[in-house]
């Protein structure tokens, strides 16, 4: 290997680096503020890594282009504020907490493999390690029997899905003798969609429909959502979901599935299904959780908009969605986390009766980010909905952009429900204590959600410098 080529995996070299150490440290001495400290470091050292960083190719395994160090950015970014979340919350359950954090690092390292990879090699390993690691924080409150009810059926699930993807990757070999996303486009471009094509492309789209949530691979989520603790619950619907989609960008735009009309029907179909069903079923639910797990499986089936443009406009769209998406989920489960006590989350959304009174600002931070998740002008979705709205009309999906705005539509019900009860009048009248720590990252969500929606040219002069797919 050449200097070039260290440089360029530093990033992943430090996240990689950083769960050895933590392991050795415990064998040595247990500290939670020092492994917690040390945590923040290692991410802070990775995200500052990006600037070092090169385009370039480790054929045929990677590619970091400038497209995997934007993404790559937002998830060190986001994995960065998970572990201050993290660290609020697991400071109330007391016993062993150090091992959370190896494994959220394990879990981030198969996020940046996912981001960067251009074969099926680096793809499989990158979600499994990704899918393991989650596996472990989803049931890592062993105290709580749903958390551990939650990890065995995200386990069995996940599981069969993983066999599904690598059936699918298995016959599209088969058929065109490569792993590799460049060899597999050319190999189409030459020969078009044969059944065995089809088939293997079929199952790969069921593996990948699950790990987004996808309508009618949805069913794990808001039972996962609900037993998870909520930093974790945070971690999937930010990183977990972000990486996936990174990768489900890079090889739908690399073998140009927007030129073919069964794929254009088939993922239209799961769009839409996705945008109805997560919305229709969020109206009456009772837990904050599995609203928002409801919620992600329509702004997943928003983001699918995107894959059919096959333009740049749509490319950009679709990171600035992610992004701003990231941060605003983020910042509920913020709220969830730092509401939450030892013996359980803050997940009922009786549990937010009165919040106003009791502590305004974490009701003004929540308010916020669900009328960001709504679309509400002044937020970075709103700006976030527009240009992709604008992206599909200038692709001519008029029935998808349609569908986009009779859904943000029926989500405001939802949503301005969980607002109404906070500022609705209860009998507890008891002052929430936060951290300081903890107000230090709301504030960052509160900022980075107005600001993009103020002044979303910053982000979008970057995402157009850093959005090709090369």
């Amino acid at each position: 290997m050449t200097i070039l080529d260290f440089r360029c995996l530093t990033p992943f070299l430090i996240v990689a680096s950083a769960p050895i150490v933590i392991m050795l440290t415990i064998t040595v001495s247990r500290n939670y503020k020092v492994i917690y400290s040390f945590s923040l470091f290692m991410f802070l050292a990775a995200f500052l890594s990006l600037f070092i960083v090169l385009p370039h190719k480790f054929e045929p395994l990677l590619v970091i282009d400038n497209f995997s160090i934007l993404m790559l950015g937002t998830v060190y970014c986001v994995g960065f504020l998970i572990t201050i979340l993290s660290y609020i919350y697991l400071n109330q359950q007391g016993g062993e907490r150090e091992e959370y954090f190896i494994i959220l690092f394990v879990a981030t390292l198969g996020a940046s493999v996912l981001i960067t990879a251009n074969h099926f090699i680096t793809f499989f390993l990158g979600l499994e390690t990704l899918s393991i690691s989650l596996y472990v924080l989803v049931a890592y409150l062993k105290t709580r029997d749903y958390c551990i009810e939650a990890g065995v059926k995200f386990l069995v699930i996940a599981s069969v899905a993983t066999s599904f993807l690598l059936f699918g990757m298995s016959l599209i070999y088969a058929l065109t003798g490569t792993m590799s996303f460049k060899g597999i486009s050319s190999a189409i471009a030459l020969s078009g969609f044969s059944p065995l094509l089809i088939a293997g492309s079929g199952m790969m789209l069921v593996g990948i429909g699950f790990k987004l949530a996808l309508v009618p691979f949805h069913m794990w989520t808001p039972d996962v959502y609900q037993g998870a603790p909520a930093p974790v619950s945070a971690f999937i619907a930010t990183i977990s979901k972000g990486s996936v989609l990174a990768i489900a960008l890079r090889f739908f735009f690399e073998i140009r599935g927007y030129q073919y009309n069964s794929i254009i029907f088939i993922i239209s179909a799961l769009a839409i299904l996705s945008m109805f069903t997560g919305n229709l079923l969020a109206l009456k639910q009772t837990n904050f959780k599995r609203l928002l797990a409801y919620s992600s499986i329509a702004h997943l089936g928003y983001l699918l908009i995107m894959l059919l443009t096959g333009t740049t406009d749509g490319l950009q769209a679709a990171i600035f969605y992610l992004i701003s998406y990231m941060i605003t989920t983020l910042g509920a489960f913020g709220v969830i986390s730092i509401l939450s006590v030892c013996e359980r989350d803050a997940e009922d959304i009786e549990d937010l009766k009165g919040l106003f009174r009791r502590s305004p600002w974490i009701a003004i931070v929540l308010s916020l980010t669900l009328f960001s998740l709504a679309g509400i002008p002044l937020t970075a979705g709103f700006i976030a909905k527009f240009y992709l709205a604008l992206a599909g009309l200038k692709s001519g999906l008029w029935v998808l952009v349609i569908s986009l705005i009779i859904n943000s539509v029926i989500s405001l019900y939802y949503y301005l429900r969980v607002i109404k009860t906070m500022f609705s009048v209860s009998e507890r009248t008891d002052q929430i204590n936060i951290p300081a720590i903890g107000n230090i990252v709301l504030a960052i969500i509160v900022a980075g959600i107005l600001f993009l929606g103020i002044l979303p040219s910053f982000l979008t002069d970057i995402i157009s410098g850093f959005s090709s797919l090369n």
